[in-house]
């Protein structure tokens, strides 16, 4: 599904759109200024739950992608009532993050191991249009005392990582057992 968000009027208060089941954000970039938008509240919360994400949408008539840089939420309700994306050169590299997905993490559970996140998300560079969404890491096979590391991870070769290769993204642990003994 490509989202589609809409220009607001300048004489309408952001407040309306909120009323009206919207909400009301910015989008911007070096090629297009920044332009207020709005979106209808049911798409943008099924749609747009991380930060850093990327995706794409048509906005007057003309597809972009974007990633969405901020989230302001209601101080009570924790509802959305105000995002901002940010719609980068498709010519130029980036620097964002990828969020990681972990796959597998239930049969880990299951065989009572605990699996220690180090890395959430990863740090890269690379053209808008050549980053994935998430990336998805199956640690089904890792047994207590391993882990798995930057280095294993297959990404596409127009991406550069700019972690530490050595550095650990999750390692398996079993949970510490206590014992107690009776005299």
């Amino acid at each position: 599904m490509i989202i589609e968000i809409k220009e607001r009027e300048n004489t309408k208060k952001a407040e309306s759109y909120r009323k009206e089941g919207y909400i009301p954000g910015v989008i911007y970039g070096a090629d297009i200024g920044s332009i207020p938008v709005y979106i209808d509240k049911d798409i943008f919360k099924k749609n747009l739950k991380n930060l850093h994400q990327r995706f794409e949408f048509i906005f007057n008539g003309k597809k972009f992608i974007g990633i969405l840089q901020e989230i302001q939420k209601h101080p009570i309700s924790l509802e959305p009532i105000h995002f901002d994306i940010y719609i980068p050169s498709l010519k130029e590299e980036i620097t964002t993050t990828i969020p990681l997905i972990f796959k597998g993490e239930e049969e880990l559970l299951r065989n009572g191991y605990i699996l220690n996140k180090s890395l959430t998300e990863l740090e890269v560079e690379a053209k808008i249009a050549e980053l994935p969404e998430f990336i998805e890491i199956d640690i089904s096979a890792l047994k207590p005392g391993e882990s798995l590391y930057v280095k294993d991870l297959k990404i596409s070769k127009s991406i550069k990582i700019l972690v530490d290769p050595n550095t650990p993204i999750a390692s398996v642990i079993l949970p510490e057992e206590t014992t107690e003994e009776s005299s």
